[in-house]
């Protein structure tokens, strides 16, 4: 591919501390000035931007909750919350949507502000604040195990999912809080039902007929705010190998010069060296939407598992920095990120980093700090990475 016209500003040095869609989209014409990127690493809540972006600028918050996934992307005047799970047994266990140790949560609190409801470090306002976008790329745990305290808790303006459902107790819960939210339209890849009815194993549930219910398709555009438009690179509803990962709604995050690829869990098939051939999601995107892959940051798909990332999508991608969120507990026999991945992310020039960095360490403490974002036990919550991009 031709190399890229601009260049990525990036400050390595790190701190311590309802939507309307269109089709048939091209990339967005090059920005003016070449995007500039600044990390941050939040170990605590004191490392936290006190302020919103200003217009123009824009913030990314790859957040560490453990072993899954939550991504959070700000603008002036927007807000876009792309998954939140993790499989951590004490993340995923009995929790109430008071749970002050909830570590999702916790973090919005922190950033955006508490929202009416919900008592998290303190009493729950009378106040309801606002998110535009929720979207749970794959119904798994460690994507979507926390997304039922987001929709209870937040006033949610729009919710995008596959449409492909899973018979477990967290996605139930999702869906009870998404049909009880009195301000969200959703958004589903799979056509509506007639009956509005989304029907799994032996439970179903109804979609009330006052909540507005979309479709969406791969190339469709959701403005975000000024500057910003997220643009659908992958929603395939019906996986040839029944994989529900091969089912991740991948997101192409335009702010102003900077882009960011959110990829979910899609993968090129079963575990095979970064070096094997593309398939799988990923040689769907390189046919049908390559020239939408050039971007700035990468989500680094599954947690940086070697069913994913070849080479030859990576290359396409030619990111500048890849953002890995794993955390300890395994997926099989194995604790992601695998290794190879890693060096491959290295090999084509990207910049990474990572949220486990600090699991391993007893309690999890980063320069003495132990006033974490959450609770203040088990993983996560210590390799927090926020970017300012402009």
């Amino acid at each position: 591919m031709p190399p890229r016209s601009r260049r990525l500003v990036l400050a390595l040095a790190l701190l311590t501390g309802c939507a309307s869609t269109s089709h048939a989209v091209s990339p967005r014409t090059p920005a003016s000035h070449a995007p500039t990127l600044v990390p941050t690493h939040v170990t605590r809540a004191t490392d936290l931007p006190a302020l919103p972006p200003t217009p123009g600028h824009y913030r990314i918050h790859l957040i560490d909750v453990g072993t899954g996934l939550a991504v959070l992307v700000q603008g002036a005047d927007f807000t876009l919350l792309y998954d939140a799970g993790s499989n951590d047994a004490l993340e995923c266990g009995a929790m109430t949507r008071t749970d002050d140790e909830t570590r999702v949560l916790s973090y919005l609190v922190a950033v955006l502000g508490a929202s009416g409801g919900c008592e998290v470090d303190g009493p729950a306002p009378s106040e309801r604040r606002r998110i535009d976008h929720v979207v749970l790329s794959h119904p798994h745990a460690d994507h979507a195990s926390m997304l039922d305290e987001v929709l209870h808790c937040y006033d949610v303006a729009n919710v995008w999912d596959s449409g492909l459902p899973n018979d477990a107790d967290f996605y139930w819960a999702y869906l009870d809080a998404l049909v009880a939210s009195r301000t969200a339209t959703y958004h589903t890849a799979r056509p509506v039902p007639t009956d509005r009815t989304i029907a799994c194993g032996n439970g179903s549930i109804r979609v009330p007929d006052a909540m507005a219910w979309t479709t969406f398709a791969e190339r469709d555009v959701i403005p975000l705010g000024d500057g910003a438009r997220a643009v659908v690179v992958h929603a395939d509803t019906h996986p040839a190998d029944s994989s529900v990962n091969m089912a991740s709604v991948v997101l192409r995050v335009e702010l102003g010069a900077t882009s960011l690829l959110l990829t979910g869990d899609i993968e090129s098939g079963p575990r095979e060296p970064p070096t094997a051939p593309a398939a799988g999601g990923e040689a769907a995107m390189l046919a049908a939407s390559a020239e939408l892959l050039d971007v700035d940051l990468l989500q680094v798909a599954h947690h940086g598992s070697l069913t994913s990332s070849r080479l030859e999508f990576l290359r396409a991608v030619s990111p500048r920095v890849a953002l890995i969120s794993a955390g300890p507990h395994r997926y099989g026999s194995v604790v992601f990120p695998d290794a190879a991945v890693v060096t491959a992310l290295d090999s084509v020039g990207a910049t990474v980093f990572r949220t486990d960095t600090h699991d391993f360490e007893g309690d999890c403490r980063v320069d003495g700090a132990s006033d974490r974002i959450g609770r203040d036990r088990g993983p996560g919550g210590c390799d927090t990475y926020v970017f300012d991009v402009w």
